[in-house]
């Protein structure tokens, strides 16, 4: 019961935000009582909270699946890419913005996340690639890997790509595009080409 109130929770908040959502929805949509819910959470803030542990936790488990299941740094930053895209498909850029306006504990578990966990596995695809022979040997990670980082974040964020006027799974593919080719030796982004060919007919 647990797990499903937080399933439904992230649905939820993904899809409408945080701030419009109540408790009485969330046991609505479970087909349980609100009192089972606050049995499991003592209040919103602490549903918040856990659903945002629960979504990072996820992104972790793909992340690491993209590592072990690519066969190349190439290959592993397309594959993370997919995953990537099927987030952007299913959360509301608005979630970001509510969480961080009115729930800064989440948002300190969020950046916590993306300055630890995403940072250092974006220095270590840098390295993989650079050991592979994919990617220039001259690359100054720490710098590389920062700016990739404000890539995925101004992705998501309302404010520099506003929703009227950019699709996010278009934003997220053009990005992460430009970021291979420009870190890319000639033989990786031959491969690039390959698997970015490969991803379209998909």
């Amino acid at each position: 019961m647990h797990d499903r109130i937080l399933e439904t929770a992230l649905r939820l908040f993904c899809t409408f935000g945080t701030k419009s959502i109540t408790m009485q929805d969330i046991a609505r949509e479970c087909g349980i009582s609100k009192k089972t819910v606050y049995e499991h959470f003592a209040d919103k803030t602490d549903l918040v909270n856990a659903v945002v542990a629960f979504m990072t936790s996820g992104q972790c488990a793909q992340m690491e699946q993209s590592k072990t299941e690519g066969r190349n740094a190439i290959e592993e930053l397309v594959l993370s890419m997919r995953m990537t895209e099927k987030l952007a498909k299913t959360i509301n850029p608005i979630l970001l913005f509510e969480l961080e306006k009115y729930h800064p504990s989440a948002w300190k578990t969020i950046t916590g996340f993306k300055n630890e966990y995403v940072t250092n596995t974006i220095r270590n695809n840098l390295q993989r690639g650079i050991r592979e022979g994919l990617f220039r040997g001259n690359i100054r990670i720490n710098i590389v890997a920062h700016m990739r980082l404000m890539q995925l974040s101004s992705a998501f964020n309302p404010v520099d790509y506003p929703a009227a006027e950019f699709d996010l799974h278009e934003v997220l593919c053009q990005v992460t595009e430009h970021y291979i080719y420009g870190v890319a030796t000639p033989e990786g982004q031959r491969l690039a080409s390959e698997y970015l060919a490969a991803k379209e007919t998909v």
